[in-house]
C-alpha cells in the first residue's frame, strides 16, 4: 500500500500544473467585467474533472509498470520510473504552454492540430520564441523549479518506501490491493466520475457563455479527444441530436438563403444548387482578385470606426468601394476562412475542404472552378513555404491550378521576414507582375502574412505606434500591410488589367487577443469591393459573411453559371444570415442580431447595431426566434453534408 504514496505524488505534480494552466488562462483571456467568481468556480471545478481524467489517461501506463513483481520492488527501477514520469511531465507543461499560445489565434484549444499542421512546426517555434520571449523563460524557470521539487519529494517517498522484512506473500498482497485501489481510482478519473456516462466535451458547456466552457478544459484533453473521434470516425457524432425535422430543415433553410425572384433552383434534390436569372450573354468577364488579410479586425480600422485607425489606405479605398459595414469572418483560423471564401461552406462541425472526412468525397463546385469553364487562370499566392497551413492540399480540391509560394517570390527578390516567408509588399507587388503578363481572365487569392505573430517588419521606418499604445506591435504590422497594398493598388493602376478587375479585400479572422470575449468584435472583420470602372460606391449595413462571397461575385460577374452555396449575394434584398465557427459552438447571426448557443445552452445573444448591445432574454419572442431560424440553417446545413445533396456529381465538381 506504500505505492500509493508514489500514485499521490506523480498525480499532484500533474494536477498543479493543469490548475497554473488554468489560472494564465483565465488572467491571460478573460474579459473581468463580465465575469464574476461565482461563475469562474465552477468552472475551475468543472476543469479540475478534465485535468483528472486527462491524468488518468496519460499517466496509466507509469501506474501499470509501478506494480511489476520483483522488478517494482527494487530501488533503481523505482528511481527510472520516477525520472520518466518527470520527463513526461516537463513534457506536458510545455504542450500545455502551446496550447496557451495558440487559442489567441483560434479561440479554441488544440485538437488535430498535430496531424495537419506539423510543417508549420520550426515556424510556430520561433513565433514563440520571438513573441513570447518573457513567457519562453517563465516557463523554463517553472520547469526548472518544478523538476527540483519533484527530484526532492521523490527521495523522500523512496526513503519510505521499502519492502524490507516483508515475506515473499506479504510482498504480493500489498503490490495487489495497491494496484486495485489504483486501477479503481484511474477508472473513476478516467470517466469523470460517478454518472452513468462518461465524461464528454459536452460536459464543459453548461455555464453560459464560450469562455468559461475553455476555461474548463485544456489543450491535452481536447487532442486526445480529437484523436479518439478521429479513429472511430465520429466527426459528425455531434449532429445527431435535431433541432427541427428534415422538412422544416428544407422549407426555411431555403428561403432564408436563396432568392426566389432572382435565382433559380433547377433540381428539387439540391435546394441550394442553383443560379441567377441572367441571361449567358449578360456575363461580364471580369478578372477577380481577391486580398484575404492576417488577422484584419474591424475595431482598428477607421472606415469602420476604430479608434485607432490602422488602415488609413484601406479607408480612403472604401469610399470609392462597397463597403459592408457588418462583415463576419465564418471561422477563427486562416484555414477555415479561406476554405470558406472558396467554397462557400462555412467551417461548422470541422468543414474545412481539406481536413474533413465528410467533404473530402462530397462534390462541390467551386468559384474557381466555375470561373476555369470560362477560360480563366487560376492561382493562389502566399508568401509562406510551400504546404503552410494545408494551404496545398486545399488548394488543390478547390480548383486552383497554380499555388505560389515562399520560393517563387524569393527569385524575383522577394525578402524573406525570418519567420513565416515574405513580406506582404513585395508578394503583393509579386502579384501585379503577374497578373500584367496574363493575356486571360484570371482569378487569384492573395493571402497576406505579415500581420501574423510575431509581427516582423522590413524596417524601423514602419514602426508608426509606440509601446504605449495598447497593442502596439500588432497594429504596426496592421499599417504595414495596409501600406502593402497601397503599393500593389499605385502599381496595378497603371497596368492594362486594373479596370477590367474586381478586387475584394478582407480579413481572414480577426486579432484573437484584442477581441477578446466581444463576439461581434471576434468576428467582424473589414471587407470591400472596388471596381471604379463597374461599381458605384455604397454602404451595405446587412449582415454578409465570408459565403456571401461566391454569390456576390456571381452576381456582379452577372453569371448565369449554376452554383451551390450555404451563403445570399450581399445585394439581395433578404436579410443577411450566417453561420459562424467558434471552437465547437455555432454563432448564428442574422437581421442585426447574434446568437451563440451550445447544445443545450444559451450562451450569448444581442442585438450589435444597438450601441448598449442590450443582452436577451428580454425579448423573449426574438430569442426564440432567433433559435428556430438557428435551428433551420444549421439542420439543412447538416442535411445536404449527411446526404450529398450540396451540390451534383457534375463535370465542374472537384474532389
Amino acid at each position: 500500500m506504500k505505492k500509493i504514496t508514489i500514485f499521490l505524488l506523480n498525480l499532484g505534480f500533474f494536477l498543479l500544473s493543469f490548475l497554473i494552466y488554468h489560472i494564465i488562462f483565465l488572467y491571460k483571456y478573460a474579459d473581468f467585467k463580465d465575469l464574476s467568481m461565482k461563475y469562474i468556480i465552477p468552472a475551475l471545478l468543472t476543469g479540475l474533472r478534465f485535468d483528472l481524467s486527462t491524468c488518468a489517461y496519460i499517466l496509466i501506463p507509469f501506474w501499470v509498470l509501478m506494480f511489476i513483481p520483483y522488478f517494482s520492488w527494487k530501488d533503481t527501477y523505482a528511481k527510472a520510473l520516477l525520472i520518466c514520469t518527470l520527463c513526461w511531465l516537463i513534457l506536458v507543461n510545455i504542450y500545455l504552454f502551446i496550447d496557451l499560445q495558440y487559442y489567441a489565434f483560434a479561440s479554441r484549444h488544440l485538437s488535430f492540430e498535430l496531424v495537419y499542421e506539423i510543417r508549420d512546426i520550426v515556424s510556430v517555434v520561433k513565433t514563440g520564441w520571438l513573441e513570447n520571449t518573457p513567457q519562453v523563460l517563465f516557463l523554463f524557470l517553472f520547469l526548472v523549479g518544478t523538476s527540483f521539487a519533484y527530484l526532492s519529494f521523490s527521495r523522500g517517498v523512496l526513503k519510505q518506501f521499502s519492502y524490507k522484512g516483508y515475506s515473499f506473500t506479504k510482498k504480493i498482497i500489498s503490490e495487489t490491493v495497491a494496484f486495485l485501489v489504483v486501477l479503481i481510482l484511474s477508472f473513476l478519473m478516467a470517466r469523470g466520475g460517478f454518472q452513468m456516462k462518461p465524461l464528454t466535451l459536452s460536459d464543459s458547456a453548461n455555464f453560459g457563455s464560450p469562455f468559461l466552457q475553455h476555461l474548463a478544459l485544456n489543450g491535452v484533453y481536447t487532442t486526445l479527444r480529437t484523436f479518439y473521434s478521429m479513429r472511430e470516425n465520429s466527426e459528425m457524432e455531434g449532429w445527431k441530436k435535431r433541432y427541427c425535422s428534415s422538412d422544416e430543415a428544407l422549407q426555411n433553410g431555403q428561403m432564408m438563403i436563396i432568392s426566389p425572384e432572382r435565382e433559380e433552383v433547377p433540381d428539387r434534390k439540391y435546394p441550394l444548387y442553383r443560379h441567377f436569372k441572367y441571361g449567358k450573354k449578360d456575363f461580364i468577364p471580369l478578372n477577380v482578385v481577391i486580398f484575404v488579410m492576417e488577422s484584419w479586425s474591424s475595431k482598428y480600422v477607421g472606415a469602420f470606426g476604430g479608434v485607432e485607425d490602422a488602415t488609413p489606405f484601406f479607408s480612403r479605398l472604401s469610399k470609392q468601394s462597397v463597403l459592408f459595414k457588418n462583415f463576419f469572418a465564418n471561422g477563427q483560423r486562416s484555414i477555415e476562412s479561406i476554405s470558406a471564401i472558396i467554397t462557400s461552406i462555412p467551417p461548422s462541425g470541422g468543414m474545412v475542404l481539406s481536413k474533413s472526412g465528410a467533404l473530402a468525397q462530397m462534390p462541390i463546385k467551386t468559384l474557381p472552378s466555375i470561373l476555369k469553364e470560362k477560360s480563366y487562370k487560376t492561382f493562389f499566392i502566399h508568401g509562406a513555404k510551400q504546404g503552410s497551413m494545408g494551404f496545398n492540399s486545399l488548394m488543390k480540391q478547390t480548383g486552383i491550378d497554380t499555388y505560389i509560394f515562399k520560393d517563387d517570390i524569393a527569385r524575383e527578390g522577394g525578402r524573406d521576414d525570418g519567420v513565416w516567408g515574405i513580406y506582404d509588399e513585395d508578394t503583393f507587388l509579386y502579384a501585379d507582375r503577374l497578373f500584367e503578363r496574363q493575356s486571360d481572365h484570371f482569378f487569384a487569392v492573395i493571402f497576406s502574412l505579415s500581420s501574423h505573430a510575431p509581427y516582423k517588419l522590413p524596417s524601423e521606418r514602419f514602426r508608426y505606434y509606440k509601446p504605449e499604445v495598447p497593442n502596439y506591435q500588432f497594429l504596426n504590422v496592421l499599417r504595414y500591410s495596409d501600406y502593402a497594398l497601397s503599393r500593389f493598388f499605385d502599381e496595378a493602376a497603371k497596368k492594362e488589367y486594373f479596370n477590367n478587375t474586381i478586387f475584394i479585400i478582407l480579413g481572414d479572422h480577426t486579432e484573437g487577443k484584442s477581441t477578446r470575449n466581444n463576439l461581434y468584435e471576434k468576428f467582424s472583420v473589414p471587407c470591400l469591393l472596388y471596381s471604379p470602372s463597374h461599381l458605384k460606391p455604397t454602404v451595405i449595413t446587412k449582415a454578409v459573411t465570408q459565403v456571401d462571397l461566391v454569390p456576390t461575385i456571381l452576381d456582379v460577374l452577372k453569371s448565369s453559371d449554376e452554383y451551390a452555396s450555404f451563403g445570399q449575394s450581399a445585394f439581395s434584398n433578404k436579410p443577411g444570415v450566417g453561420l459562424l465557427s467558434y471552437g465547437d459552438t455555432d454563432v448564428f447571426v442574422k437581421d442585426g442580431w447574434i446568437l451563440s448557443s451550445s447544445t443545450n445552452n444559451l450562451e450569448e445573444a444581442y442585438n450589435y447595431l444597438l450601441p448598449s448591445q442590450k443582452v436577451l432574454p428580454e425579448n423573449e419572442w426574438k430569442l426564440a426566434g432567433l433559435k428556430r431560424e438557428k435551428g433551420y440553417y444549421i439542420e439543412l446545413f447538416h442535411d445536404l453534408i449527411m446526404t450529398n445533396k450540396f451540390c451534383p456529381n457534375t463535370k465542374f465538381t472537384t474532389n
